[in-house]
């Protein structure tokens, strides 16, 4: 007991005190420092198993005293020397903290490799606490490890590492092996050229591990390939290049675009044909914005569809399949292509569904081994539009994946059973697992069917299901023409112009792009087309370049919009306010209707080029800037509604009178039924 205390006690029996007043209790020294209060390093502290590290470590513990009083801190570390049978010991002492401070040290580099301990106690006033390895509580353990592992080797049974010549690799997956001669290693990373980097463990230290990859794109693909220790060590990287041919063609391809009368589709991949049965007509109208001539129609009766006689597709490996779909009945489930099984689910299947609520949906659908199916559903389809579907399996990470015009749509896991299929190709139908009858009879059109015996990566996907959308105006404003009182600027192809209303006029001196821009300024000046342009309940974009006349004006100024009767179906406009740009998008022709509204960041008096887009298929709706996709939204079928108004350049609320005039110039104003891609809305974007 202190003096100062005994003292305290002294004077209060001498003069009665503690009849009234509460002896004070006893001063307690620091708790035990807890196991689950000290990391070394970041990790906590193991008693059991020594925790790896490759640098000295730094140790941390939180330390409290009953009686709340200031504590310090004593770290000790012990190791025993190489060739001693005596440990040698470390200890350090910190300055004081409150109760239930963090404490640290860093171990100084004068503690050798190898495998130590340590413990740590707290100090008050009072003395010194329990050490923390106390009551068999146990030491925390490290292994210091600087040595790095040795560099893997790689090997790959189904690819020439290195190699000179071009290797038919994209989309297929080869077999690859990293093994170090370093026992210690637990773990290999791996990446391809600049991608995302994997880690694998083998499952005991030492061991290789085997993986299957496939590259990611042609051409020369560099390899690199690491290995770690439990230290985190790093060899030094392992690297390797793989020449990549380019993406292998369908091994199936039937176009469908054989004359009418023809009994047969040809296959374009020069395997066997696809004969036509009952139902199946050909001549139709393809899918616009395509390479494709013409269709097949198939009746939608019992058994109606195409037959071809080959197994393209083994349902348990790597393989694609693909069709531009054009339905004509969404009350029901449809096939577009099937693969027959024998007794069993197809090999797969591409078509169309209902959900419980009667909501039509694209699917496609895998064998799950039970004798059932798995099945990805997404994308809306509608009636008389043409989609186009890819179904990919991917067996090494176990999916089933389903695109939609060119877009990842659904991904769900896959199982599919190991086993030789020798199924035939159906195109409009699908056989039931009894052998005998036919289900899901297609009522529509189907062109351009194809099976692909690897992956097809998402880049081609977009490709194969992207349409070339239908301009239906382009202003360039180089000129301006004047008949009757009425002036205009004319589209490219001579068929539809702008109007020009109030002060606008031709600005040739400073134009936007080219030769001409047409001003604006700002009070009742706007253009309007002079024709319907598009069909706002449908896919389209439309693009516009504007200058605004000040840096940052106020008030609203509206460059682009389309409207009905009291609202804009679109109107892309600039708030003062905000010094933003928003694109509105109504939900329907009312005077205050529920809006989606994307923005985008104003570039002052500098020109922009903008554009804006509806995607059906997708339910979405979006806003680029320069080129750049700046803002996107959900955007449903129900809420879209065809404004029959003419196209305004310069306001909007044309429905209403007009409103909130542009003080700017405005110059490529272009308009198209379909949806742009991203790459030619930014070819647009640097015009």
């Amino acid at each position: 007991m202190p003096r100062t205390t005994v003292r305290v006690l002294i004077t209060a029996l001498a003069t009665g005190l503690l009849a009234a007043t509460p002896l004070p209790a006893a001063a307690q020294v620091p708790d035990r420092p807890s196991p689950a209060h000290l990391t070394t390093g970041s990790r906590p502290c193991d008693p059991a198993t020594p925790t790896q590290v490759r640098v000295s470590p730094t140790l941390r513990a939180t330390l409290t005293d009953p009686d709340g009083d200031r504590v310090s801190a004593q770290f000790e570390v012990s190791w025993l020397p190489e060739g001693s049978g005596t440990p040698s010991r470390l200890r350090l002492e910190t300055s004081a903290k409150s109760s239930g401070s963090e404490f640290s040290w860093t171990v100084p580099d004068t503690v050798p490799e190898g495998a130590a301990s340590w413990r740590v106690r707290a100090k008050d006033a009072e003395g010194y606490g329990p050490w923390s390895d106390s009551a068999q509580q146990g030491r925390c353990l490290y292994a210091k490890d600087v040595h790095p592992p040795a560099a893997p080797q790689v090997t790959s049974p189904d690819l020439p590492l290195d190699g000179a010549d071009p290797v038919d690799a994209l989309g297929r997956y080869a077999s690859f092996t990293f093994a170090s001669s370093s026992p210690d290693v637990t773990a290999y990373t791996y990446r391809f050229a600049y991608g995302k980097q994997v880690t694998l463990r083998p499952e005991e230290p030492g061991q290789p591990v085997t993986v299957r990859l496939t590259p990611p794109e042609p051409g020369t693909v560099a390899l690199e390939v690491q290995a770690f220790d439990a230290a985190g060590n790093s060899s030094v990287p392992t690297h390797h290049t793989i020449r990549v041919a380019s993406a292998a063609g369908p091994v199936a391809r039937w176009k469908l675009d054989e004359p009418a009368g023809s009994p047969r589709a040809e296959e374009a991949a020069g395997g066997p044909y696809a004969w036509a049965e009952r139902g199946v007509t050909f001549g139709a109208d393809a899918p616009t914005g395509t390479s494709l001539t013409s269709a097949a129609t198939v009746d939608g009766s019992y058994g109606a569809g195409l037959r071809a006689e080959t197994t393209p597709a083994q349902p348990s490996g790597t393989f694609a399949v693909s069709a531009w779909v054009r339905p004509d009945d969404l009350g029901r489930a449809m096939t577009a292509v099937s693969q027959t099984g024998f007794l069993t689910a197809s090999d797969f299947t591409l078509a169309t569904t209902t959900g419980e609520d009667g909501t039509p949906a694209f699917t496609f659908t895998l064998p799950d081994g039970e004798g059932a199916a798995t099945r990805v559903t997404g994308g809306t389809p509608v009636v008389g539009e043409w989609a186009h579907l890819t179904g990919v399996h991917d067996p090494v990470a176990g999916t089933a994946r389903l695109y939609v015009d060119g877009a990842l749509a659904a991904t769900g896991e896959a199982a599919v059973p190991d086993r030789k299929s020798n199924g035939y190709v159906q195109i409009g139908r699908e056989l039931e697992s009894d052998g005998r009858h036919w289900t899901g009879a297609w009522q529509g059109d189907l062109a351009d069917v194809q099976v692909w015996d690897r992956l097809v990566l998402p880049e081609e996907i977009a490709k194969l299901g992207h349409r070339t959308p239908q301009r239906t105006g382009y202003w360039p404003m180089e000129t301006v023409r004047t008949e009757d009182s009425t002036t205009d600027t004319p589209d490219t192809e001579g068929r539809q112009s702008l109007i020009l209303s109030g002060d606008a006029h031709l600005n040739t001196a400073d134009p936007l792009t080219g030769a001409g821009s047409i001003s604006l300024d700002g009070d009742g000046d706007h253009l309007d087309s002079d024709g319907h342009q598009i069909d706002t309940d449908r896919s389209y974009t439309v693009t516009g370049q504007v200058r605004l006349r000040e840096w940052a004006p106020d008030g609203t100024m509206a460059l682009l919009s389309q409207g009905g009767d009291e609202a804009d179906a679109f109107t892309l406009r600039y708030q003062g306010d905000q010094m933003l740009w928003e694109a509105v998008f109504a939900h329907d022709d009312t005077a205050d209707p529920e809006t989606t509204v994307l923005t985008a960041m104003s570039s002052g008096g500098s020109p922009q080029t903008f554009a804006v887009q509806y995607d059906q298929k997708a339910g979405e709706v979006r806003l680029f800037a320069d080129g750049v996709l700046v803002d996107s939204a959900p955007y449903a079928a129900a809420d879209a509604w065809d404004a029959y108004r003419a196209l305004q350049v310069g306001r909007d609320s044309a429905g209403r009178g007009g409103a909130h005039h542009l003080d700017g110039d405005v110059d490529e104003v272009r308009t198209y039924a379909g949806v742009l891609s991203p790459d030619e809305i930014r070819a647009l974007g640097r015009s």
